[in-house]
């Protein structure tokens, strides 16, 4: 069933925030994303969840250390230091076309599918719009190869300019070719970068199914 929000609270608060710990005040956000390396415990995530107003938290592991699993985060996604924020530029779907129609419900609907996830990316670069994203979609189907058994995953797109609907359908058409199953959730988003002749794709993807007791 799909994650539903108070529509003023989509419309009057930011999509997703990145918190640091030892602050006074924390602004509000409907996702909260923070770094598990920066310190966090269960009572300070207790308290940002509670003065941020968020529904969902969802931690960044950027290192190899195995940490505690809370109950209180919904999700911990792992990526680089350096993708940290393309994680937060992913999630904050408030800034991506809706052409394509997706809501921050559906992103927490994606955390739904699992506890720990996978951020990947792949670009390309070129004068020629399509041989980018010819490129850009193998590279990323190489890295989704392990995942094609996953419960979720969401695919954001990022080119100069608005993608015609036929470049649309070549990067979700390969996507769901490789996930084929058919309990798959699988959500996109599209927006623009300010590089000139460059198309980029993250994704994020479930890597084991949420048990639940």
């Amino acid at each position: 069933m799909k994650y539903q929000l108070d529509k003023s609270k989509i419309d009057d608060i930011p999509c997703v925030a990145l918190y640091r710990p030892d602050k006074d005040h924390y602004s509000p956000s409907i996702i909260a994303c923070f770094i598990l390396s920066d310190g966090w415990n269960e009572q300070a995530l207790l308290k940002l969840k509670d003065k941020a107003e968020a529904d969902i938290l969802i931690g960044l592991q950027t290192d190899d250390h195995e940490y505690e699993r809370l109950d209180i985060i919904e999700g911990v996604v792992r990526c680089q230091p350096n993708e940290v924020n393309d994680v937060i530029a992913l999630l904050d779907v408030k800034s991506a076309s809706t052409i394509i129609g997706i809501d921050v419900a559906d992103v927490i609907s994606l955390f739904e599918c699992g506890y720990s996830f996978q951020f990947v990316q792949a670009s390309a670069t070129g004068e020629h719009e399509f041989d980018m994203i010819k490129i850009a979609t193998h590279k990323l189907i190489n890295l989704l190869a392990k995942a094609h058994d996953t419960k979720g995953i969401f695919v954001g797109m990022q080119s100069p300019q608005s993608l015609p609907l036929e470049s649309m359908a070549y990067v979700t058409e390969a996507v769901e070719e490789l996930l084929s199953g058919d309990d798959t959730f699988i959500y996109y988003s599209s927006n623009s970068t300010d590089e000139p002749e460059f198309f980029r794709l993250n994704g994020i993807y479930a890597e084991e199914k949420q048990s639940h007791t």
